[in-house]
Parts: structure tokens; sequence; C-alpha cells
């Protein structure tokens, strides 16, 4: 409500009196209680109003779909005659209904309705997953005013919800992998792995043990120092290192189809060695979200390791990976369980990287090699697993796969 229409209706009062005008004097009192109520409504009308976003299910599967719904409540003696809530539609994702809008911002999911006092109304959709990714919701954006549209109050709802959306996990045979010995028949030149996680004794200390391994509450008991002794493990602990970059320069760009393959082949495997009992880790040059640090997820046999693995893929960005392969697997082989199986996924091949994975042949990690596109190793590297997975054509045959 402008100060013109407030002056306007004082003037009509104003001629109302000197012309003794009784009707046009109620008049323009009965505007004066209108304007009032319309500006004192509009002023209190968003006030004690919570919009709120609730999800069935906040980490997906590639094309799952989960219940979307939102919540508003008028918390106030006030009604609310109508208002408008937009909410931003991330763009790998899909809300199933007709109130979604197309803007050049993006697509926004509006809603209008009428609420009386102290109600709560909410909505329900179906929300889709497209694409990989970690998919927030940003704040939304409500309107509303008094009952006759004079006035128009808006608010900002500072609430972000986040979906992750995992990659596209597939049957290892459609990668060209065997089923049964995907990693190849290497074994450890020890009968059995011991397992970090099962500890079943000490005993004392002897000249080549891991340091890391010293029971320090019991060397200071017993005044000499002691390691501990861990239950052997059938199943070797693998490590999956990926290579994010699909050129060997920062500025020859990247390959976004080639990439995704690259994911969804570290995904399938994982979920593949999941299945059969090995403890599992990753690996993977590109940096965690709001850090400066590469993701890293040490091999362990935890329930919900899988789910933190396939996590930390889909919110693989697009940027750039921080360090070359080769060097994060240098610096990270040392923290690596003796007799671990190293899997290497990537779509750049260079005689660093392979002189790499020969060193730690060497150090008797086990060691099989997945190369993607054009990346292939000019000569084979002795005792090292290799399979090559093609590239643009191959991935548009395993994106029309359904979910393994």
């Amino acid at each position: 409500m402008t100060k013109r229409v407030y002056l306007l209706i004082g003037v009509i009062a104003l001629v109302s009196v000197l012309m003794r005008n009784e009707l046009l004097f109620l008049i323009s009192i009965l505007l004066g209680l209108v304007a009032a109520a319309a500006q004192l409504w509009a002023r209190y009308c968003l006030q004690g109003v919570t919009y709120q976003r609730r999800f069935g299910s906040t980490r997906l599967y590639l094309g799952e779909e989960t219940e979307f719904a939102i919540e508003i409540v008028n918390a106030k003696p006030l009604p609310l005659p109508w208002l408008r809530a937009d909410d931003a539609v991330p763009g790998g994702l899909h809300v199933a209904t007709q109130q979604v809008e197309e803007r050049p911002g993006g697509r926004h999911l509006v809603s209008v309705l009428s609420l009386r006092w102290y109600e709560r109304v909410t909505r329900r959709y179906r929300l889709q997953a497209l694409r990989r990714g970690a998919w927030t919701f940003d704040a939304a954006h409500l309107r509303s005013g008094d009952i006759f549209g004079f006035n128009i109050q808006r608010a900002t709802v500072e609430a972000a919800d986040t979906v992750l959306v995992y990659p596209r996990i597939v049957p290892v045979t459609a990668l060209g992998l065997t089923a049964r010995h995907p990693l190849g028949d290497y074994r450890s030149p020890r009968r059995v792995i011991e397992d970090p996680l099962r500890m079943m004794g000490v005993r004392d200390y002897a000249q080549g043990d891991n340091f890391r391994h010293i029971h320090w509450k019991a060397t200071a008991r017993r005044q000499g120092l002691q390691t501990k002794v861990f239950e052997p493990s059938a199943n070797r602990p693998v490590a999956i290192f990926l290579n994010v970059n699909t050129t060997e320069m920062y500025y020859q760009g990247y390959d976004w189809e080639l990439r995704e393959y690259a994911i969804t082949v570290a995904a399938s495997v994982a979920r593949h060695l999941w299945e059969f009992d090995h403890p599992l880790g990753f690996y993977t040059n590109a940096l965690m979200p709001g850090s400066a640090r590469h993701v890293r997820i040490r091999p362990r046999a935890h329930p919900g390791q899988l789910e933190e693995i396939l996590a930390a893929l889909a919110r693989i960005d697009e940027g750039w990976g921080r360090w070359p392969l080769d060097r994060l697997l240098q610096m990270e082989a040392t923290s690596l369980p003796y007799g671990a199986t190293l899997v290497v996924i990537s779509a750049v091949m260079n005689p660093g990287l392979a002189q790499t994975i020969t060193d730690l042949r060497r150090r008797e990690f086990g060691v099989t090699l997945l190369t993607l596109g054009a990346a292939g190793p000019a000569a084979p590297i002795a005792n090292v697993d290799t399979h090559h997975i093609e590239g643009r054509e191959e991935w548009h045959d395993v994106a029309a796969l359904e979910l393994a």
C-alpha cells in the first residue's frame, strides 16, 4: 500500500467534510479501514509460516524413484488467502508433476495454495534420479499478501537438502570381466592374510613386525614390546584406485562420457567384490568437496563400506584430479596391508604409471589394471592382469543397461 493511496483517502475524507456529504465520509472511513487491514495483513502474513522438505530416501541409485514431499505450516491465527512457494529443482533430479516451470535459471517447483489458521498442508510427489551426483535443493522462496492483493511480502527459507545419486552399476560381465575371477588368479606368497580388524591376542615383538601393530598398553604392563596378533582372513583386501582425468594435461580438458564410464567401472567392480566379502577400499585423485585432500577410504569389511564408496563416487564433480595417478599410488601404497590387491582404473596410460605399477608388483601387491578409451600399455606389464575396456560406443551400450 503506497503513500499515495492514503493521501487519496485523506483527500476524499477532507472533501466529504467540506461538502458535508455523509455518504462520501463513510466511504472514506471504509477505505481507510480496508487499507489499514490490508497493510497489517501483509505485514504479518509470512510470520509463523514454515516450509520443509521430506524425502523417502536421500540416497538413490540411478533411475530410482522415491517420495518427495513439501510441508507448509501456518502456525498463527491469521489465515492466508494465498501463498506461493518457489523451489528450484536440481538438474539431475526430476519431479513428476505439472507444477514444475521451466525458466532460464533452471526448473522450479511452484506451489500455490491457501492456508487457514493453524493449518498444515503436505503435498507429495515422485522424485526420480536422472544423473549421478550430489544434488542440492537450495533456499525456497515464499510470497504472500493481503486478500485484496494490495501488498506482497517475500521471504526466503534457508534450507539446503542434498540427495545423492549413486553411479550406474552394471554386471562386471558387461565390462568384459569374468564374474568368477574378475581380478585374475594372483596369490600372495603367504598362505593367509592377517585381518587387522580382528585381533585375537598379543605376543613378543620380533624383528620385521609392523611397527603400527605394537600394542602399547600390553607393552607398558609387561615392560617389553608386544605386538598384536590377528585372526587370519580368507579374503585379501582390495583397494580400488580411480583416475578421474581423461587426458594427461589440464589444458586438454576431459571427456565427460569417458569419466562417467570410469566411475561406472569403479562402482560395478566395488559392488561385485563386496558381494564376495572382500575388505574394500577406494582412492581417487579427485578432491573431497570443500577440502584440499583427495578421496581416501581405507580397506575394511565394515557393513557400510560399500555405501561409503558409492557416496564418494557420487560426489565426484567436474574438477580436475589434483595429482597424477602414479603419484597417488606411491603415496597410498605404504599404508596398504601386505598382500592387498590394487585395482587401477584409468583412461590415461603413460610410462610413469606403468613403472609405478611394476614397482608395486615387485613389492608383492597384486595389481589388476583396467584401461579405458584410448589408454593401454604399449607393452604388457609383467605379472599384471590387464583388461582394456573400450570407449564411447561401449559406454552408450552400458548406459542402456538396467542397474545390476
